[in-house]
């Protein structure tokens, strides 16, 4: 069926005709997201830390001297017993032979039986004795110079019963210094 443009309008209500409006399109927010993400992940890797970079360890000419056993001199020693308990003092006069202050002396006590044999051993530290000799101090106090000789006094806590009241063997274990 043909219709004639000269029909008269149909009568009701009629739908207008739509208006196709292209849309606008939207910012692309999603890639602007996605880029600044990657960029601060970026910042992120390139301010860490890296790790450490391997130093050298100084060479034999760069370590200082360290003073040694054989620096230090041990002289005019003396058994005290102690008031109380069963301690033993020793008083004896300590010589530093070395080039660096001393700061810690260790030495080591062998108790002798009343065989000959070995009963005991005991490890101690000197300490500088005071003018007054009732004070000791710590040696890292009081250092003892270069070619300097200081009183000193070694406690030994614990003596083995079986010890023959003779002077025990001292033996320097250790010793620590300043730099020269």
């Amino acid at each position: 069926m043909a219709t004639n443009p000269q029909s008269p309008p149909p009568r009701g209500p009629q739908l207008a005709p739509r208006m196709h409006v292209p849309r606008k399109k939207q910012f692309p927010w999603p890639v602007v997201a996605l880029i600044a993400a990657g960029l601060l992940l970026l910042a992120i890797v390139a301010k860490m830390p890296t790790t450490p970079k391997k130093v050298q360890p100084p060479s034999a000419a760069q370590i200082p001297p360290q003073p040694t056993p054989g620096q230090v001199q041990l002289s005019s020693v003396q058994l005290t017993p102690s008031p109380v308990g069963d301690a033993l003092n020793l008083q004896a006069m300590l010589h530093n032979n070395g080039s660096t202050e001393i700061t810690g002396v260790e030495v080591q006590a062998n108790f002798k039986g009343a065989n000959g044999q070995n009963v005991g051993t005991e490890v101690t530290k000197a300490q500088i004795v005071g003018k007054d000799n009732a004070t000791a101090q710590d040696l890292t106090i009081s250092p003892i110079k270069p070619n300097e000789t200081a009183p000193v006094r070694l406690r030994f806590d614990h003596y083995p019963s079986a010890w023959n009241k003779q002077m025990p063997e001292l033996v320097v274990t250790q010793v620590t210094g300043t730099k020269p």
